[in-house]
């Protein structure tokens, strides 16, 4: 028996966003009267949000979907948000994930950013947090397009937060592509209504499965929109132009964001749009599904190649992430049960890892001063539980068992042999593989290498263990999500149950 009546569960996903929306709008009268309390009150937010997700994924994990009337106008006429398996891991991921970044923002955000625009930050991030919750809880597209760009607006504010030349002008470049990419979905938004009539995406369901043999070059000229400007807000290659500057030149929390979540939530949007709205039939018979595929392997393939180059670690981190989004569009493309479920998992997994990836470069640099990846000469025993969450995160990315990222690759693998296509397990072999090639050098370092200056300036053998010189604010959260890693990579059943409901509906 539920703790709660049905009809208060109803309106739990609408206090979701509208609760992180409010605060966002009280946070730039509360910076102008007291500062310290901006970072307070937003972890307060995001934890009253997270344990509000938590019940609404207790009573969607037992086959029972959410759907709620915005202001009592039911579906087509109103906006109707619905929660379904996806979106309920999604809103916990998303808040979760969140309230550690925010703990972390704690002392992070006062090193990294000027004091005037803490109270910016927040409210970005609020503004954030909020349309990210509300874009994968819509079911009404044109909702979801005013979602998409509260979500990306806010995004550019975070990367812009530093104020310095380089992150201004990532800030402007994301603005400009992300507007582009906009462009492209409200296009595509404009012709589903012109040959549907409907916004909501199950009566656009029903409707095209009526009439979709009447326009099948405009339903192939609306899907062909829907993947270019996704993919330039998800940055999938060769559309990634904003992300390596914009992830990689702004503070560590807003990295973390980014990489972890935002450009997470547009693929889970184009995941219902593809396989709900327009449906199964008309992603095989269109020639979306190979476009999809050959776009993801050229992700997974040159991200890790542009990782590999990089000296600045943030910018290694936001190349690799490139690659990562090529894994789970590489699962959308497989369009099978197998490929489907790992590219989602995969969505969860690569959350934990670069958060945990981020997480740890701030961590560093604010210890040592540390960004780039020839400067970790002894750094697994001067940062040793730091730079162990880095080797848990990174052996993740690598696909090494026991740990998360191995099951998804694994899932993409047998979807792989499902969709007949065998070579593409090639394909997900030598990404390991790359991958490999730019994480371990930097674990070798700080456990192999020795630090010439650490004798002089730290006092001791230079092989000596010592305490990470961090704020437990910072180091929480770091280990909160690589447990979260290792927990993923041993335990994955909770999330898989959640995923194969998805699939079951998806499919």
């Amino acid at each position: 028996m539920d703790i709660i009546g049905m009809d208060a569960l109803k309106v739990l996903p609408f206090y979701c966003v509208i609760i992180p929306l409010i605060a966002s709008f009280c946070m730039p009268v509360l910076a102008r009267w007291k500062k310290e309390f901006c970072a307070p009150l937003t972890t307060a937010v995001t934890a009253a949000v997270f344990i509000i997700t938590i019940i609404i994924g207790n009573h969607v994990i037992k086959g029972r979907a959410i759907s709620y009337a915005v202001a009592g106008w039911r579906a087509p006429w109103g906006i109707e948000i619905l929660v379904d398996p996806l979106s309920a891991v999604m809103i916990m991921l998303i808040s979760g994930i969140s309230l550690c970044i925010m703990v972390f923002s704690f002392t992070a955000i006062k090193y990294e950013l000027e004091r005037i625009v803490t109270g910016w930050f927040y409210t970005a991030f609020l503004l954030c947090f909020s349309g990210m919750i509300g874009l994968v809880i819509s079911n009404d597209i044109f909702n979801m397009y005013v979602l998409i760009e509260i979500a990306g607006i806010s995004a550019c504010a975070l990367v812009a937060a530093k104020g310095t030349r380089l992150s201004t002008e990532a800030a402007l470049k994301y603005l400009l592509l992300a507007t582009v990419g906009s462009g492209f979905i409200l296009f595509g938004i404009g012709f589903i209504y012109m040959i549907t009539g409907h916004l909501n995406i199950t009566f656009i369901a029903m409707e095209l499965a009526l009439i979709k043999d009447q326009y099948p070059i405009l339903i192939w000229t609306t899907l062909s929109f829907f993947v270019v400007g996704f993919g330039v807000k998800a940055a999938l290659f060769p559309l990634h132009l904003w992300l390596p500057d914009a992830h990689s030149s702004a503070p560590s929390p807003s990295s973390a964001i980014l990489s972890s979540l935002v450009v997470k939530v547009y693929i889970i949007a184009f995941v219902k749009i593809l396989f709900i709205a327009f449906g199964l039939e008309i992603f095989h018979e269109t020639y979306i599904r190979q476009l999809i595929i050959v776009l993801a392997v050229l992700a997974m393939l040159a991200g890790s190649f542009f990782a590999f180059v990089q000296i600045e670690l943030k910018r290694r981190l936001a190349y690799s992430t490139v690659a990562q989004v090529g894994y789970v569009f590489l699962g959308i493309g497989l369009g099978t049960p197998w490929g489907l479920a790992a590219g989602m998992l995969h969505i969860v997994v690569h959350a934990f890892m670069k958060t945990c990836l981020f997480l740890c470069a701030g961590a560093i640099a604010y210890q040592t001063g540390r960004k780039k990846v020839n400067e970790f000469a002894g750094m697994g025993y001067l940062m040793p539980v730091t730079m162990g969450a880095f080797t848990v995160a990174a052996f993740s990315m690598v696909g090494i068992p026991l740990f998360g990222g191995f099951i998804s690759k694994y899932g993409l693998a047998l979807g792989s042999l499902e969709a007949e296509m065998p070579l593409l397990i090639l394909v997900i072999v030598l990404s390991g593989l790359l991958n490999a090639t730019y994480y371990f050098p930097i674990i070798g370092q700080a456990y192999f290498s020795q630090d010439e200056s650490a004798g002089d300036n730290h006092g001791g053998d230079k092989k000596k263990f010592k305490r990470d010189d961090i704020p437990l604010s910072m180091l929480v959260p770091i280990v909160i999500v690589a447990l979260g890693v290792i927990y993923l990579g041993i335990f994955p059943g909770t999330i898989l149950k959640f995923i194969n409901l998805t699939v079951s509906v998806l499919l």
